[in-house]
């Protein structure tokens, strides 16, 4: 029977480990809480760079086009105001022209005179053109050297076909790149000047690569300290899941009720949430220590309560079978009645002894379920009590007996045959446990509560007082004065702990105070009045 409970002990310790490997198997396949953690905070910072570096490129490049259209504002109202009359037919027609290697003299590119196109003040690049009922007048611009370029027909379209309401636009002109023109009309006339998007375009493409570098960079770097922070922070919570491992090692079948693991008080404190699991944990592992702690004390109250059930039915047995075989070899039939007699006697004492062994075991079964005893109704105790007492004057001349109880009957609602036997067994203790000439005072009265009455049945003698050692377990069953196995009164040691279960069942307590001079058993049963009879359990 050992090694098979030790058997399914290995067993069970042998599931637990294969479910906590495969725990471990699962954490490991699925992402950890810290790296999700890392990974989502990451994602929302790229997401945050990246719009607010898209809301600035954007703003930014607003800004400078702003700054650029007031620029072509200022080169447009140049043109158009320090110009003068534009140059009869189409000078600027034809492919784009270069002037000759020299600084650009006036002779040169598609304005000679620098009427329009590289008048003093205007920037390098700037791009304009005249047109005249719908022909070009000029067309052209100058580079970095103050040289005179024409405009090709495509470019020259493109810029005829703005519209010369004086607002800036964006255009493409072919190999020039993009540009920001506006085109002012003035009678027949209309003028147009565009200023170069390259500067600015460079602007801002270096303005995206600096913000896109700095934000790879910064995003490493928040990572890296993140992770940091996260592990720091997710240790408590790693030692409060060890706390949950190393108790789910422990093999329970086998006997190891003894759980000292605990989360740490400092992990505890590490913050909330931890805190919360922590402490969770330690009330549940603390409730289940306890539950372990009372199955063991059952479990051994078991035993012992079987050996002793066991030790008691021996010698009654054994006596029965001593006397039948004296009978079977004896032929006097004195002797042989004698015995049988004697047998007759050792089994009305088993008999006692189940039957009080059956009641406990009822007894202890329905108040574990919450039931109500056997039989439940209205029964007068005072009668009860008033029997009892004669009963025990009677098998007990040599104690002095007084009965003290109130003028009207004493209700209760309860078993009538499980309170008859629990004052018959307080009777009986105090007539088997104290010397002849003892003072046996039994009472019952009514103790007022609100909403309810308390029955008080106290039954008190002023023989020896009990040993103080033997308090705390009087009531427990098998229990004898002195701690002997004596059966000088022929007691079984159930007494009192029928007296307690009884009592118990009944909704009811029992205690006793004892010293020099008095010894009490009180009981307390609590009763609400009731119109009549309940029914049976």
């Amino acid at each position: 029977m050992g090694s098979g409970r030790g058997r399914a002990g290995a067993e069970a310790g042998a599931r637990a480990g294969a479910e906590a490997g495969a725990g471990r198997v699962g954490s490991g396949r699925a992402p950890s809480l810290r790296w999700r953690i890392v990974g989502a905070v990451a994602l929302l910072l790229v997401v945050t760079n990246v719009v607010v570096g898209a809301v600035t490129v954007v703003a930014f490049r607003e800004y400078l086009v702003g700054r650029l259209d007031a620029e072509l504002a200022t080169a447009a109202g140049r043109v158009v105001g320090d110009g003068g009359a534009p140059p009869s037919g189409s000078s600027g027609s034809g492919s784009s022209g270069s002037g000759s290697s020299g600084s650009g003299s006036s002779s040169d590119g598609p304005d000679p005179d620098n009427r329009f196109i590289g008048v003093p003040g205007q920037a390098a690049g700037t791009v304009v053109a005249v047109f005249r009922s719908g022909s070009t007048a000029l067309a052209g611009y100058t580079d970095s050297e103050g040289r005179q370029h024409g405009l090709t027909t495509a470019q020259r379209r493109t810029l005829a076909a703005i519209d010369h309401d004086g607002s800036p636009v964006t255009v493409r002109l072919g190999s020039l790149g993009s540009y920001r023109a506006q085109a002012v009309g003035n009678g027949d006339d209309v003028y147009v000047t565009a200023l170069p998007l390259g500067s600015l375009d460079a602007t801002i493409v270096r303005l995206a690569v600096v913000f896109g570098g700095v934000t790879l960079l910064g995003l490493a770097v928040a990572t890296w300290a993140l992770a940091l922070t996260v592990r720091r922070a997710l240790r408590p919570l790693e030692r409060v899941a060890g706390v949950a491992s190393d108790v789910a090692a422990l093999d329970l079948e086998r006997g190891d009720t003894d759980i000292t693991a605990r989360v740490a008080t400092s992990d505890l404190t590490a913050n909330r949430e931890v805190g919360q699991v922590g402490t969770a944990l330690n009330r549940l592992l603390g409730h289940v220590g306890r539950a372990l702690t009372v199955r063991r004390e059952a479990e051994a109250g078991m035993r012992t309560f079987v050996a002793d059930a066991s030790h008691e039915l021996r010698t009654p047995i054994a006596t029965v079978r001593a006397y039948a075989e004296l009978s079977a070899s004896s032929h006097d039939l004195r002797a042989v009645h004698a015995n049988v007699d004697r047998i007759a006697t050792e089994a009305v004492r088993m008999g006692d002894l189940v039957e009080e062994l059956l009641l406990l075991a009822r007894l202890d079964a329905r108040t574990l379920a919450g039931s109500a005893p056997l039989v439940v109704e209205a029964l007068d105790l005072t009668s009860i009590v008033v029997e009892a007492t004669m009963d025990a004057r009677t098998t007990a001349p040599g104690h002095r007996w007084t009965l003290e109880v109130d003028a009207e009957p004493v209700t209760v609602d309860g078993d009538a045959g499980q309170l008859r036997r629990l004052v018959r067994n307080l009777l009986a203790n105090a007539a088997s446990h104290t010397p002849d000439g003892t003072a046996v005072v039994v009472s019952l009265q009514r103790v007022r509560g609100e909403g309810q009455q308390t029955v008080r049945l106290v039954v008190a003698n002023d023989g020896p007082p009990i040993d103080p050692a033997l308090l705390p377990t009087l009531f427990d069953r098998f229990t004898r004065g002195e701690a002997s196995r004596s059966r000088e009164h022929g007691t079984s040691g159930l007494g009192l702990a029928i007296v307690q279960a009884v009592a118990q069942a009944h909704g009811g307590s029992v205690r006793v105070v004892s010293g020099p001079g008095r010894t009490a058993f009180t009981v307390d049963l609590t009763h609400t009045a009731s119109s009549g009879p309940s029914p049976a359990q």
